[in-house]
């Protein structure tokens, strides 16, 4: 691994206690030489992240009025979907039972109906 993506990597916002092993099991997953037991403990890592990233946000100080009034004009984004992990597998869920549906009606499209055997073996 080069130099400049260990740099990239350890300047990260990491804090200095999980900083040596965050960058070994990056360092991994980059290698792709990672085990579940250490991709277990990255996620986790960056989870713990995400969650002290988000609690500075939530404790970054209201825009002043002056930022308020510059930023009236500036259309607003609607709210986007929520994205999970559970929104994602139905998703996939959904069109992979779509796209079996519409396999099906084509096939039944193409073939036609089967016809009907008798009842009896011969």
């Amino acid at each position: 691994m080069a130099d400049a993506d260990l740099a990239a990597i350890s300047a990260t916002n990491v804090p200095p206690a999980t900083s040596a092993r965050y960058v070994y099991l990056m360092t991994r997953l980059r290698t792709k030489q990672i085990t579940m037991e250490e991709a277990t403990e990255l996620f986790s890592l960056q989870q713990g992240l995400l969650n002290a990233a988000r609690a500075a946000a939530a404790r970054a100080p209201a825009a002043s009025a002056t930022t308020a009034s510059r930023l009236a004009g500036v259309p607003t984004l609607p709210m986007p979907m929520a994205l999970s992990d559970d929104t994602l597998w139905t998703g996939l869920l959904f069109a992979g039972a779509g796209a079996g549906l519409l396999a099906a009606v084509l096939r039944r499209a193409t073939e036609g109906p089967k016809p009907a055997e008798s009842g009896r073996p011969s």
